[in-house]
């Protein structure tokens, strides 16, 4: 049983978040309907070019538009929002309650504003930094990815629902179709994977995305490299994409092969190398790259 808030019922809210995920999936298309060509679509999008990347209409739109939905919905319950937004616009962030939403309203902003289809909506709810439902649309390919715990994860289509069939192989590094962002690969990191001379590496946008590729059996493997100085990713990045995975049976963890914690620190970074997979031998995975790192 998922520990919800009092009145608050489980399939009613799971239908409550499929909803959001739907209008979504409607307004970030909506804004790259009837637009001609890259110059008209960005002017729209009213880009602003912040240190910490590119910040959208769009990206700011929905961060509200979630926020307003889910307090209209339940105007009595008392629960946190954490929303990338409200970071980069130095919000103070003070959490309290038991229940957090976790959100990132464009996951893969650049892909975004390229038109790749490499986006996501990521929306979580932990319970006492326990991530117990995630979901992901992916719009450019008509999709909802959900995890609810003590259910697992599926995925829906407007007429559909999927159940997911993992084959955990065991393979080796040599073996492994290894997913990478697309626009955060330093030195170090290219020399790692180098060293680590799997089948191919591909490129990516939104981490959402690249689960639900693995997820999808298109590929193995996906590392996230940051340095100790260097920008990382962050729990709005990483909360809602962890429960699918882990949900389908996969793992995504640190290099010591700890899964991923949430809502812990004042900046909610999540550092270092971590590694998402649903290989049975994830572990020796990780130590080998460990290995690799430290040699």
């Amino acid at each position: 049983m998922v520990c919800l808030p009092q009145g608050v019922h489980q399939e009613e809210l799971l239908d409550f978040i499929k909803e959001i995920g739907w209008d979504v999936s409607s307004i970030l298309k909506s804004y790259n309907q009837n637009i001609k060509n890259s110059d008209e679509f960005q002017k729209k999008l009213k880009i602003i070019n912040l240190e910490s990347g590119p910040v959208t209409s769009a990206d700011q739109e929905i961060s509200e538009f979630i926020k307003k939905k889910i307090k209209s919905k339940y105007p009595n319950i008392n629960w946190d929002y954490l929303s990338e937004e409200d970071v980069k616009d130095n919000a103070k962030i003070d959490l309290q309650s038991k229940w957090v939403w976790i959100i990132d309203p464009l996951d893969g902003t650049k892909d975004f504003i390229k038109q790749s289809g490499q986006y996501a909506m990521h929306l979580a709810l932990a319970y006492e930094k326990e991530i117990i439902l995630g979901l992901v649309p992916i719009p450019s390919k008509n999709q909802l990815w959900i995890y609810l715990q003590g259910k697992g994860t599926w995925y829906e289509t407007p007429h559909s629902i999927h159940n997911i069939q993992i084959n955990k192989a065991s393979l080796a590094l040599q073996d492994l179709t290894i997913l990478t962002s697309r626009s955060h690969v330093s030195p170090s990191f290219k020399r790692l994977l180098e060293k680590l001379c799997p089948k191919k590496v591909i490129g990516l946008g939104s981490v959402g995305y690249k689960i639900v590729s693995i997820l999808s059996g298109e590929a193995d493997v996906y590392i996230s490299y940051s340095s100790m100085n260097g920008s990382c990713p962050k729990d709005w990045d990483m909360a809602a994409p962890f429960s699918l995975i882990k949900g389908a049976g996969g793992r995504f963890t640190d290099i010591n092969s700890n899964d991923l914690s949430f809502l812990k620190g004042e900046n909610f970074e999540q550092r270092g190398i971590l590694v998402a997979s649903i290989n049975q031998n994830h572990e020796e995975i990780c130590k080998e790259i460990l290995d690799l790192v430290n040699n």
